[in-house]
């Protein structure tokens, strides 16, 4: 039980650090950010600093504000989600599930115009069945996920081509850069960068728009511009900790106004040189209103600057159809939870499995304890 007369004094103790005052670090940002349009040759310069932190690369205007109409022409959307249910040693068995939301929704395409799934996947610790000889863990788990939410967007984005012919965006609740991999040993990162660049690869060969959607978004590859600036180009200097609270979206709020999206920019970290050329992933910011977001694509649609436009003009229709974040995604999320009674049900299947088989599964005295609480 939470005491929350407590809970408001441990609250009012850190007050300070959760409403922080940033106007001071938003007016330097401000400055740094009108001497960085000023700086003759910027773009190139970036490129062959060598900094400790992201940089990113991009052509045209470092400020750029194109405007972007909600898209007023059929289309379908797909969103897929993903959740999971780790193994439970207290539940007596090695086994995970993963379960798999998937939304379509079709706009004046003539076709139905909501159609909702979620399809279940449940894996045990053995090598045969995971696929190989990593061993089953939290961040598995997490990895065979995303992997299985791409897997099954891009089998079913591309069924629906053969049907429909109207416009298709892909849309997923998160990166394409595949941040999460970045800290893990090469055997971990190998084994699933293969199988995310695979997917990529496979709807660029169907020519499947796919994209990703971050709302909040807490990058900071735009501040990597201004630090640069700030240091004049030395990687020793300090002078940069003065901003450094700041993220991306602080600096777009300088000059994107609501339905405006900024120039497209190519990440340059590490990780990025584990993609093929054709599917390695942009990004821009873009302000539909309720904030800004953080849009991702692979190359072979940044490079396409009509069909980047139509995807956002796609994006912005779905949050204003969704008060401030995309229907789709909203949707396939509650597809996807795995919440309380469900995975009390998926454990309940399991014993009358174990019933059926004649083999109890030995479950600890934890689980017990709660299914029977004595007052």
């Amino acid at each position: 039980m939470l005491h929350k007369a407590l809970l408001l004094r441990e609250l009012e103790a850190i007050s300070h650090e959760l409403f922080i005052d940033l106007s001071s670090e938003l007016s330097v940002a401000r400055s740094v950010w009108n001497k960085a349009l000023e700086e003759p040759e910027l773009a190139e310069k970036i490129a062959a600093f060598q900094a400790p932190w992201p940089l990113p690369t991009w052509q045209g205007k470092l400020d750029a504000s194109i405007p972007i109409s909600p898209c007023n022409t059929p289309y379908q959307l797909l969103s897929v989600d993903g959740s999971q249910v780790y193994p439970d040693k207290h539940q007596g068995t090695s086994c995970f599930l993963i379960n798999i939301g998937i939304v379509e929704l079709q706009y004046g395409t003539g076709k139905k115009g909501f159609t909702v799934q979620s399809v279940p996947y449940v894996f045990t610790d053995r090598p045969q069945r995971t696929e190989g000889e990593l061993p089953t863990s939290v961040d598995f788990v997490n990895c065979k996920r995303e992997e299985l939410e791409l897997q099954y967007g891009f089998e079913y984005a591309k069924k629906l081509q053969e049907e429909v012919n109207a416009p298709l965006l892909l849309l997923f609740d998160g990166s394409l850069l595949f941040w999460h991999l970045e800290s893990k040993d090469q055997a971990f990162k190998k084994y699933f960068m293969q199988r995310y660049v695979d997917v990529l690869e496979k709807c660029r060969e169907q020519g499947i728009w796919i994209a990703g959607y971050m709302s909040l978004p807490k990058h900071k590859e735009l501040m990597g511009i201004l630090k640069a600036v700030m240091c004049g180009f030395n990687s020793a200097s300090k002078a940069h900790q003065e901003i450094d609270r700041l993220t991306d979206t602080s600096i777009t709020r300088f000059f994107l106004q609501s339905g405006t999206r900024s120039t497209l920019f190519k990440s340059t970290q590490s990780l990025t040189e584990l993609y093929p050329p054709e599917v390695a992933p942009y990004f821009c910011y873009f302000n539909i209103g309720a904030e800004t977001v953080r849009i991702e694509v692979p190359q072979y649609i940044a490079y396409n600057e009509p069909i980047f436009n139509k995807i956002c003009g796609i994006i912005i229709d779905q949050a204003q159809k969704g008060t401030g974040f995309p229907v789709g995604l909203s949707e396939a999320h509650e597809q996807a939870v795995v919440r309380g009674p469900d995975r009390e049900f998926f454990y309940y299947l399991i014993d009358k499995m174990g019933l059926t088989h004649k083999k109890m599964l030995v479950t600890s005295q934890k689980v017990r304890k709660k299914r029977n609480i004595p007052i």
